[in-house]
């Protein structure tokens, strides 16, 4: 049963319950609304759709006529073309035909077979649905020929498609004008009479009285306007009488509210007095006992009420203060009425024994007799305690290691402690009522006090540095701490000024300022102050628009120095350096060290590089001269790079790094020299670096190979001896000469390692030539600045000719003239060490360093190698031939032999000889050589001009 109503009921989700919910929630005006706009809106859409149904039909009717008359027509008119067979008669007629855009093709066709008579198609024309007439031509009875026409629809399309918007806009505006001819005449007639209503109906409810509406219609919404009207009417009336009883009750309870609130707010009173009060108050009666305790009186016992209450107050007062608090309540407060503040002890049974202040007032009725005494007892401790404070704070005072000074505020001083005398110098009874004035430093300005008072005026509170004057008249810098003390007012009171001596620890701050900003050893800024410097100049470059530059210094061979003569003699030089750099400088430029023998010079005052070129000669100049050095006189010189701003960088780091760049180029340019920055110096250096990580691991790889040049005696032409040359077998670049990374492993401390093997590898070849049974020669090794230097060389030459095998008189060594001079006590002793070994010592590169010929008669050694830059120009050079020839005969008067190195012509082999020259090296006589081909060169003897 329950089933078939329910498939019965219509579903709460049905398109109809929710058309009903809708049409119930509209309103009356959007209901006629909906009723006009319906009931015309569907007559309206009826007639339009029968008005363009007949008007369709008429014009399609009229379309088809006008087709059977174009082809009537062109059937008559083409009967004698096609009777004569005249196209040129027949086709005008076609083409007037085909000028109506409704036809799309026509064909004429006769009676014989084959193509038409006339074909005339357009078919872009077609834009509906074509339709095809055919009609014969006839000749008299005689039928000769077909006309057949297409036309298209689409004209007509669009007549009717026009004819339909003409006709709904019409119908659509007849509708609107109706709507809204309707719709006012309801809204004037009846929607407004209503709302009217509705509004009375509103205010009727809400029981509000506006003013009256005056209803003049004579209809049934007139007599039910007229009768809400009348029951506003009585129902304001009754609202009024209601109103007037309601003021008069309502004042009745305003004022016995008034009085009970009164009773309340004075009880209230007494009671927020009696529990808010932070002094302990109790009320007793007179046998003694507790009638009642505020909460301050509770928390004073330690105890809760109901403890209290009822029993004696005597039970909590110290027994030592018994007698003394019922004396004080017996004798003063029943007889006086009240008594002052005296001092007991009470009793808390939780917590020991209180210090506090009792005072009692008499309490009496309204007939003046007493009823009970009020007991209040204020804890003592915290007053005690602030004494007890007082004492220590006048203790600390007195005995604080600061100097303490009380200033009132007529700025004059009232109190200094004992260390203000220790520190100032001033007994209190000099110093005291003194204007805190005779302190000030006179060299400071005034208005730094005067700033100092503002702040602690304003703030309440300053510290800082301040200097002050002793009563001796010496000025210290102590470390200020400024308090104001204001009274209740706000007002400044006391300054109280503490005062410490700092001087020490500024000194102190100082020295640790210094050693952070200053190099230890040479007292120049270091690396990390004088990048300060720098940016602070490029800053002040770059607001001005002028010109800056760093000097990159680096000095030539220091670390043989460093390690020949150890480093207390290596520090001294870099002082001595460091003195000289600075007299090079102009006033305004800088100089700092960035670690070991590494300078970096900045130049602020720059109109154009030269300025630049300037300084650097001068640096120059100045560290060609030698340095004495604990009774060592050492040559040092340095290499210069040049960086400019902005031209080579805009920012510290960029002008160091091409500063740092340019002097590895001064380096690579011999040295003892300057260079600027150009762009392809950061290739280089990048070029440098690489080298110099794949040199690193070229002896482990055993990636070094020796060449070996012969030395030949000029007078027999056999070889005496040969020149060892290193190679390097790169893996990648193949092999590679001494003057591409030699430099390269000096500069990054590699030589060492690298001139050992090649003693070593020399030493050992010379012994395997020997044991193969080749004639015995000399084999030339060179020693770079860092062996020779070395304490141990003699050591380490012992040890390798023992390991090879080799006599010392087959090994000779040879040394650049640069290297000799730069210690020549040092050189000397060295030289001697070797010599008496039984070693052959020579000179390279003679005559292109600085040694002195005096120098050189102390010199023990063997032989004097002239050096290719004189040999290569000779003798076609006068100067160069001037300069060989001297250095022959200097060699032939001290007794030394002769060698000429890079002769490469004939011209030059005859010159040599002729002058005395003892033995000539270069690639006229051969190239570095391979050792198994040496060898071979060896087993054939003399070497002979022509072959």
């Amino acid at each position: 049963m329950d089933t078939a109503v329910s498939s019965s009921t219509v579903p709460a989700t049905s398109p109809w319950l929710r058309i009903k919910h809708w049409l119930t929630h509209l309103s009356l005006r959007q209901v006629f609304v909906l009723v006009v706009a319906v009931g015309l809106l569907a007559p309206g859409v009826i007639f339009t759709l029968l008005m363009l149904e007949w008007r369709r039909h008429e014009l399609t009717l009229q379309f088809r006529g006008e087709q059977e008359r174009v082809l009537e027509t062109l059937a008559l008119g083409l009967r004698q073309p096609l009777w004569d067979l005249s196209l040129n008669a027949g086709q005008p007629l076609v083409d007037t035909a085909m000028k109506d855009v409704r036809i799309v093709s026509v064909q004429v066709d006769g009676t014989f077979p084959g193509e038409p008579f006339i074909a005339v198609s357009l078919p872009e024309r077609r834009q509906g649905v074509v339709t095809h007439l055919s009609r014969p031509v006839n000749f008299g009875d005689q039928i000769i020929g077909k006309v057949t026409i297409t036309f298209d629809d689409g004209d007509l399309r669009r007549r009717l498609a026009a004819q339909g918007r003409e006709y709904v806009l019409l119908i659509g505006v007849m509708l609107v004008v109706s709507l809204l001819l309707i719709l006012l005449l309801l809204d004037s007639r009846f929607l407004v009479p209503l709302r009217r209503l509705s509004e009375q109906a509103r205010a009727l409810t809400n029981h509000e009285a506006p003013l009256g509406t005056v209803w003049t219609r004579e209809d049934e919404i007139g007599d039910l306007g007229r009768q809400l009207e009348w029951a506003r009417g009585e129902l304001h009336r009754l609202f009024g009488e209601l109103n007037d009883k309601n003021e008069a009750l309502e004042q009745d309870i305003v004022e016995r509210v008034q009085t009970e609130e009164a009773l309340r707010a004075s009880e209230a009173k007494y009671r927020e007095l009696f529990v808010s009060n932070l002094d302990g108050i109790c009320v007793v009666d007179m046998d003694g006992r507790v009638l009642d305790a505020n909460p301050a009186m509770l928390a004073l016992l330690g105890v809760p009420s109901a403890a209290l209450v009822g029993r004696p107050m005597s039970q909590f007062v110290a027994e030592d203060w018994r007698s003394y608090d019922d004396h004080m309540m017996q004798h003063r407060v029943l007889v006086d009425g009240h008594c002052n503040e005296y001092e007991i002890e009470l009793y808390r049974p939780s917590a020991g024994l209180l210090p506090v202040s009792a005072k009692g007032v008499l309490m009496r009725d309204v007939d003046g007799r007493a009823i009970g005494i009020w007991r209040i007892l204020r804890d003592l401790t915290e007053r005690k305690a602030a004494a007890q404070r007082m004492e220590l704070a006048a203790k600390v005072f007195d005995n604080t290691a600061e100097a303490i000074m009380v200033i009132a505020p007529d700025n004059r001083i009232t109190s200094v402690n004992r260390a203000f005398t220790d520190i100032l110098g001033y007994h209190a009874d000099e110093i005291v009522g003194q204007p805190s004035s005779v302190l000030r430093d006179p060299s400071v300005d005034i208005k730094v006090y005067e700033e100092i008072n503002a702040n602690y005026t304003h703030g309440g509170a300053w510290q800082g540095e301040v200097p002050f004057r002793r009563k001796s008249g010496g000025v210290f810098t102590a470390w200020a701490q400024i308090n104001v003390v204001r009274d209740v007012t706000g007002r400044i009171g006391d300054v109280v000024l503490l005062i410490r001596d700092i001087s020490d620890a500024k000194a102190a701050q100082e020295r640790i300022l210094h050693l952070a900003r200053f190099d230890a050893l040479t007292v120049l800024p270091n690396r990390a102050y004088f990048r300060e410097l720098a940016e602070e100049a490029i800053a002040e470059a770059h607001r001005h628009g002028v010109h800056r530059a760093l000097l990159f210094v680096d000095l030539d061979h220091f670390k043989t120095i460093n390690d020949s003569l150890g480093h207390d003699v290596g520090d001294q030089l870099l002082k001595e350096v460091a003195n000289r750099l600075n007299d090079a400088l102009r006033a305004g430029d800088a100089v700092g060290r960035l670690g070991g023998d590494e300078f970096v010079i900045l130049l602020r005052n720059l109109d154009s590089g030269e300025d630049a070129s300037y300084v650097a000669s001068r640096v120059l100049e100045r560290l060609a001269r030698p340095f004495v050095v604990e009774e060592h006189e050492l040559v040092v010189t340095p290499s210069l790079g040049i960086a400019l701003y902005p031209e080579d960088g805009e920012d510290y780091d960029t002008l160091v790094r091409n500063a740092d760049a340019a002097m590895y180029h001064a380096k690579e340019h011999g040295r003892n020299t300057f260079r600027f920055y150009t762009a392809d110096m950061n290739a280089r250096a990048r070029e440098i670096l690489a080298v110099e990580n794949q040199l690193r691991r070229a002896l482990e790889r055993d990636e070094f190979v020796l060449h070996y040049q012969p030395q030949v005696a000029m007078s027999s032409g056999a070889i005496v001896g040969v020149e060892a040359l290193i190679r390097w077998r790169h893996p990648e670049r193949g092999l590679i000469g001494p003057m591409q990374f030699i430099p390269i492993a000096e500069e990054r401390g590699l030589i060492g390692d690298i001139g050992e093997w090649v003693l070593r590898e020399a030493c050992r070849q010379n012994r395997a030539w020997q044991d193969e049974g080749l004639p015995p020669i000399e084999v030339a090794v060179n020693l770079s600045a860092m062996q020779f230097y070395r304490r141990d060389l003699a050591e380490d030459i012992t040890g390798i000719l023992k390991e090879t095998g080799l006599d010392a008189r087959w090994l000779a060594l040879e040394v650049t003239e640069s290297v000799i001079v730069q210690d020549v006590e040092s050189t000397i002793a060295t030289l001697a060490a070797l010599k008496a070994m039984g070693l052959k010592l020579a000179i390279d590169d003679f005559g292109t360093g600085y040694s002195s010929l005096s120098y050189l008669k102390r010199f023990k050694v063997d032989k004097l190698k002239v050096d290719r830059s004189f040999v290569m120009d000779i003798p076609g050079d006068a100067d160069d031939s001037a300069i060989t020839r001297a250095v022959v005969n200097l060699a032939r008067n001290l007794g030394l032999q002769v060698i000429a190195e890079g002769v490469e012509t004939p011209e030059q082999w005859s010159f040599l000889k002729q002058e005395g020259c003892d033995e000539v090296q270069g690639y006229l006589v051969s190239p570095p050589l391979p050792a198994i081909d040496l060898a071979n060169r060896l087993a054939r003897g003399a070497w002979t001009l022509q072959g």
